[in-house]
């Protein structure tokens, strides 16, 4: 008969020292204090044949090159393929500095190499110890719906992607569930660049929602699914620690509610295991002159002191806000274009990973970076229910992956990107054709 083992376990990384809280551009924010733990979670599934390894990881990015040594590290340790392991940030603004600032923004410091050491360390006995955890167990997937705890930061009626998938995972003979690894498609940043607290942000409060009404033992991976133009600015009173635990708790009692309705023939003995990657290189992006600019900078300036002026919407003058963020952005990279600085923040980069994690029948693709929400639906749309879309995961892009349209308007995503639209519809084709293998 066959078997399925799974373990899971979890780990702090929180910092052991004030550090520099990486998110927003320009703007001195040391910590302060810790309000919420960081943590690295793991999971270890095996169907006998075949074994892969998820972690989710509290912090901001996880570059190419910490994943290929946790990897490393790991596959000496244990019996696993390091290629199996998939390594994703949960992508956190109120946490510390993980990769190298790819715009050189004077304020952001280099990553700690202490903390970087740390993490790498953590992560490898967070997935050592997950292994160690194996026992035989069920799997159920299902979802749940996060409509409310955030959408579109553009239009509040604009493209979303509420569907939250869950993996949930349960021990064969005690027959309670051990572990959970969901995908939300949400920027978790409720907490701004005015808080200098440590913090996961809502999904911190969502795994407190899981611990305190599942079990304290039940170990939750928050994956972040395509989300580059998803955000909570449109759905909370402020940007406080009490919103980020409503929300949070909100997603929580939607996980909560939708895994309690899980009867006995949703749970599966046994599922195969299946990993297929390949690697792409991406098309860059073409850009404007240096003039246009420097012009775009001072009209988006303008229009935010004329908005702050006349006191217009918080809301309002957060996009506006973002739009001058990037149109400065847009003239640094610019200027790295021209100089030739830009090739060598593509070398790191480029090719990007495309990794698809197959269980049974339900497909998980893992990509790098920040895409817009629109390449999640584009993806789904070939095996609707039966494929999702984690990112920031096994790598960085330096900024966003828009669309054609976004491309057009200008917005912040837009000028915050070193690669052109034409690579999220060639990142679309790529998937479509690993599913279709």
């Amino acid at each position: 008969m066959k078997k399925l083992l799974a373990g899971a376990a979890i780990i702090d990384i929180t910092p052991r020292k004030p550090m520099f809280l990486h998110g927003y551009p320009h703007v001195e924010r040391d910590s302060e204090g810790i309000n919420d733990p960081l943590y690295a979670s793991a999971l270890i599934i095996d169907d006998g044949e075949n074994q892969i390894g998820f972690c989710a990881v509290d912090v901001i990015f996880v570059s190419k090159e910490i994943t290929k040594e946790i990897r490393e590290r790991v596959e000496k340790s244990i019996d696993i393929k390091g290629e199996n392991l998939m390594v994703s940030a949960s992508h956190t603004h109120s946490g510390p500095v993980t990769v190298a600032d790819a715009f050189y923004d004077p304020i952001v410091p280099e990553p700690d190499p202490e903390y970087i050491s740390y993490l790498i360390s953590k992560i490898t006995q967070v997935f050592i110890e997950a292994y160690h955890d194996k026992r035989r167990s069920k799997i159920a997937i299902t979802s749940a719906d996060s409509t409310g705890v955030g959408g579109n930061r553009h239009d509040k009626l604009g493209p979303v992607d509420s569907e939250v998938p869950v993996i949930v995972v349960r021990d064969f003979d005690q027959g309670h569930i051990f572990a959970l690894s969901i995908i939300h498609c949400m920027h978790p940043t409720v907490l701004h660049e005015d808080s200098k607290l440590i913090s996961a942000d809502f999904p911190g409060y969502t795994r407190k929602f899981i611990s305190d009404n599942l079990g304290e033992d039940v170990v939750l991976l928050y994956q972040t699914g395509p989300s580059g133009n998803q955000s909570p600015r449109h759905f909370i009173d402020s940007n406080s620690l009490s919103e980020a635990r409503r929300l949070g708790f909100l997603l929580g009692k939607r996980i909560t509610e939708n895994i309690l309705r899980l009867n006995e023939r949703d749970y599966q003995e046994w599922l195969s295991l299946k990993v297929q990657k390949t690697f792409l290189d991406l098309p860059r992006k073409r850009f404007m002159s240096l003039e246009d600019a420097k012009e775009k900078v001072a009209i988006v300036k303008t229009k935010l002191d004329l908005m702050r002026l006349y006191e217009k919407q918080e809301t309002e003058i957060r996009t506006v806000e973002c739009d001058w963020f990037g149109a400065e952005e847009n003239l640094k990279l610019t200027k790295m274009s021209i100089n030739g600085g830009l090739e060598k923040v593509y070398e790191t980069i480029l090719p990007i990973e495309i990794s698809s994690v197959a269980l049974g029948d339900v497909h998980f693709i893992f990509l790098p970076g920040e895409l817009f929400v629109e390449y999640s639906l584009k993806i789904k749309s070939i095996l609707p229910g039966n494929v999702y879309v984690s990112t920031l995961s096994n790598g960085v892009l330096a900024g966003y992956i828009v669309t054609q349209e976004a491309e057009k308007k200008g917005v912040y995503e837009a000028f915050n990107s070193i690669f052109s639209w034409e690579s999220g519809e060639l990142i679309v084709e790529t998937v479509h054709k690993m599913l279709q293998n």
